[in-house]
């Protein structure tokens, strides 16, 4: 089948299809998307809160948790313990489909009757003292650690899959240990603010360094020691310019940082940063094959596409957040799962579709809570037969009344669900990271919006010029005051552990809260978007020896109109390696 260009119907921008994609939803027995790659994300987004925590009380047994859910949500939540125990059976909200009324409408209101787990992890089950976490497994002493596996004393910080003693840290994949504001980095020890380096010790502030040591502000080096600025010096050289900046206080770290932004925009930058991939397409990419349009991928993926925040997955299609699965399409944390369609948060579970907070399960549609369950549809038990013969019914019945939303975008069979049905504000959501919108333009939309995102301001005990410019000043007086975030106001408390962190790697009191630190963070990361250019080698004033201009073509996450230098792979090995 040759490819095809289609008019997405929700932002009416053309996007094409290609003859791979078509093979794969005719095996996958899905009709092709109607949405374009950048809105399916969207959408998926939406449906996950990633950092948004409430306190409140488990409606089962009282207990006071901590929950996803807003209290105005209309979500019934229960506790961890309540939910995974005997006390209830999901089955026992089981509905009669009725084919006079949409089925998402229907699919919605299951979701406003069954009970949800008030935050997803498994703390007191695989993982020890991780109770303020979310999607966090098999983990010991972690805090305010979203999406993480196998991971220990980590605070603050987004997807982390191995390594411990960690914080303010982004999308690290591998064993990495003492860890300070660091994105994407591997097998590294004692580092600080830096960006995607390997084996770097005793270091800070680097940008694409391998293999170095006690290197200060340095981008592509290559197994260095004392350099500064890309400069040798000595043992004795190189401290008293490290001393000189002041690194343990706030004020010292400002500087540096400005500095170092600006210093890193005279090195080159590879157009892909992957490592070990055959045949890929995206960014962040490692140990991978056949992927296109993937976004931050590991752990011998395969066959992808659409994907972000991916490891293990294979011949898979527009996931988030999913690991370890295969021939799953649409889905936001469906790891350990072999066709799983448009799922939420339903895990180890095969053939399943349109399903939330579903685990072990096989041969369900449109389902919300179930465990360790077959053949259900909306929540009610069925026969093999009596399933077999109703799912194919549904599904025309999809077809022929679709769900209507509030701009007339239409939701037959094969599409994930609504925004505007998402039990989450948008602005509680992933999705906002990447199509940030005003509170008018999500109303305009007919997506719900949250005004009451829980947090308090004005309770400051201790203004932030009154905190210690270094470290070293600090005392346990700190963990009795309340601070107040330099940016948006928030209050915020230093906790013990924390503290002891500081101290030991020598870091100032932060004065931005973690909702704050998190998205300076985002903005160092590239967009999940790709823009068709050539390498700028030889066509800028950078010092290089590479004087001939190269005529390389390719897909990068850096627009056009950006400062960068962009250099292609081959040019970019000879002039950093």
């Amino acid at each position: 089948m040759d490819s095809a260009i289609k008019n997405c119907q929700n932002c009416k921008q053309d996007f094409t299809i290609e003859p791979d994609d078509f093979g794969f939803y005719e095996k996958m027995k899905v009709p092709p998307p109607t949405f374009c790659p950048e809105c399916r994300r969207q959408r998926r987004n939406a449906w996950r809160n990633t950092f948004s925590l409430y306190s409140r009380k488990c409606d089962s047994c009282g207990k006071s948790v901590i929950s996803l859910y807003a209290p105005d949500s209309g979500i019934t939540i229960y506790c961890n313990k309540c939910w995974w125990s005997d006390k209830w059976d999901a089955k026992s909200y089981g509905v009669d489909y009725d084919f006079s009324r949409p089925f998402f409408r229907q699919l919605r209101e299951l979701i406003g009757k069954v009970p949800h787990i008030s935050i997803v992890n498994d703390d007191g089950i695989a993982s020890l003292n991780c109770e303020y976490t979310h999607d966090t497994w098999f983990s010991k002493n972690c805090y305010m650690m979203f999406s993480g596996w196998y991971i220990e004393n980590v605070m603050y910080s987004f997807f982390m899959l191995a390594g411990r003693d960690m914080m303010d840290c982004m999308n690290i994949r591998s064993k990495n240990e003492w860890l300070y504001e660091c994105i994407i980095t591997r097998t590294c020890y004692q580092l600080k603010y830096s960006q995607f380096c390997l084996a770097c010790i005793d270091s800070q502030f680097l940008y694409d360094c391998r293999d170095c040591s006690f290197c200060f502000m340095c981008a592509g080096l290559r197994n260095k020691k004392y350099y500064f600025k890309n400069k040798e010096y000595s043992k004795e050289e190189y401290e008293k310019i490290l001393n000189s900046y002041r690194l343990d206080t706030f004020s010292g770290v400002e500087k540096a940082q400005k500095e170092f932004n600006e210093f890193i925009l005279g090195s080159p930058r590879r157009h892909m940063n992957g490592i070990q991939n055959l045949n890929c397409v995206g960014d962040v990419i490692s140990g991978s094959k056949n992927l296109k349009n993937c976004f931050i991928a590991s752990k011998n993926c395969e066959n992808c596409r659409y994907c972000d925040f991916i490891a293990g997955d294979k011949d898979s299609y527009d996931l988030v957040m999913s690991g370890e699965l295969s021939e799953c399409y649409e889905g936001v944390v469906v790891d350990h799962s072999q066709l799983n369609f448009f799922g939420v948060f339903s895990v180890k579970s095969q053939d399943i579709r349109y399903t939330q907070h579903c685990h072990n399960c096989k041969h369900c549609f449109g389902c919300v809570g179930l465990r360790d369950s077959s053949y259900c549809i909306f929540n009610k038990q069925y026969t093999k037969e009596d399933y077999e013969a109703l799912v194919p019914k549904i599904i025309e019945q999809m077809n022929k009344m679709p769900y209507v939303d509030h701009i007339g975008n239409s939701y037959a069979y094969g599409e994930f669900f609504p925004i505007e049905l998402s039990p989450f504000g948008y602005n509680e959501t992933l999705a906002m990271e990447d199509v940030a919108l005003l509170k008018e333009e999500v109303k305009k939309l007919g997506f719900n919006w949250q005004d009451n995102i829980q947090r308090t301001t004005g309770k400051e005990t201790l203004k932030p010029e009154n905190i210690p410019e270094s470290i070293d000043e600090v005392g346990d007086s700190i963990l009795e005051e309340v601070l107040a975030c330099i940016e948006c106001k928030r209050n915020y408390k230093i906790i013990p552990n924390e503290l002891i962190f500081y101290q030991k790697m020598k870091i100032p009191i932060p004065r931005r809260c973690f909702y704050c630190r998190h998205a300076n963070r985002l903005k160092k990361r590239n967009p999940f978007k790709l823009w068709h250019r050539k390498c700028m080698c030889g066509k800028t004033n950078h010092p290089s020896h590479l004087d001939i201009e190269c005529s390389s073509e390719f897909e990068t996450t850096y627009a056009p109109e950006r400062s960068e230098i962009v250099y292609c792979e081959k040019c970019y090995q000879q002039e950093v390696y």
